[in-house]
């Protein structure tokens, strides 16, 4: 019975394993080096199912500004989706719940929040009272 090439590279990696490990571990950190952002993109299609052309057509429509506070995308930027629309325990987007591109800060803020208006509006009026209260020299805005 002939093997197909995974059982032989399953045989071959585990006689080679040690020798194997060496390389993989001299062969990524240059790669990542090389291909990170790419790297970086293409995961982030997957995971939110879309594709890497869709990344790139909202980066462009966004003139590659975070779709909340306007900066300029320092690192790859965060597909932003509607958490109720697939389930926690799936580990993939469905890609239909897909809305704009957001940098680090800005995705942390609403997940922490839980997309709800309500407690953003709760932070909303929170930051203006604390902020009216440092202006008048009745707190310190801490």
């Amino acid at each position: 019975m002939a093997l197909t090439r995974s059982e032989i590279n399953k045989r071959y990696y585990k006689r080679h394993k040690e020798k194997e490990r060496a390389r993989s571990k001299a062969y990524y950190p240059n790669h990542y080096k090389k291909n990170g952002e790419y790297i970086r993109i293409r995961r982030r299609s997957y995971v939110h199912g879309c594709s890497i052309e869709w990344l790139e057509e909202k980066r462009k429509q966004q003139k590659n500004r975070c779709a909340i506070c306007n900066l300029v995308f320092k690192k790859t930027p965060h597909v932003d989706h509607d958490h109720s629309c697939c389930p926690p325990t799936k580990r993939f987007a469905c890609g239909n719940c897909n809305r704009d591109l957001l940098c680090d800060d800005c995705n942390l803020g609403l997940g922490r929040f839980k997309d709800d208006i309500n407690l953003l509006e709760n932070a909303k009026q929170y930051l203006r009272k604390h902020n009216k209260l440092s202006k008048k020299g009745l707190g310190d805005g801490n």
